[in-house]
């Protein structure tokens, strides 16, 4: 059937069968792994529901944002005295704003990376 040179019918039989090849070994494997879903799939446990909660359930008041500032600062006047090596008496930080920045640090790094 095929010789030294192969005719573009040749040709075309050789990839028709390829691909159904290729294509019953992708259905093949997803039905196994759909098998596996059903074996291997844990069994969820009914929940029963508790009528009296046992102990009181003291929930603790969210800081405020005031709190959430001061705390923000700290970490930021600890990290500027550590990288600066400068006493914090010395060190005034006069404000602190933030800044909005729509691209995340992979991208931002990953330009940076690419301009050296």
């Amino acid at each position: 059937m095929f010789g030294p040179t192969i005719e573009m019918g040749e040709a075309a039989i050789i990839t028709v069968f390829s691909m159904a090849i290729v294509f019953i070994t992708l259905l093949t494997i997803s039905f196994i792994l759909d098998l596996f879903k059903i074996i291997f799939v844990e069994k969820k446990k009914p929940v029963v529901a508790q009528s009296e909660p046992q102990g009181k359930v003291e929930i603790e008041p969210k800081p405020t944002v005031e709190e959430d500032e001061e705390a923000l600062i700290a970490v930021i006047t600890a990290a500027i005295v550590a990288a600066t090596g400068k006493p914090k008496e010395k060190l005034i930080i006069r404000s602190i704003t933030p800044i909005y920045n729509p691209e995340s640090s992979w991208t931002r790094m990953g330009r940076i990376e690419q301009m050296r």
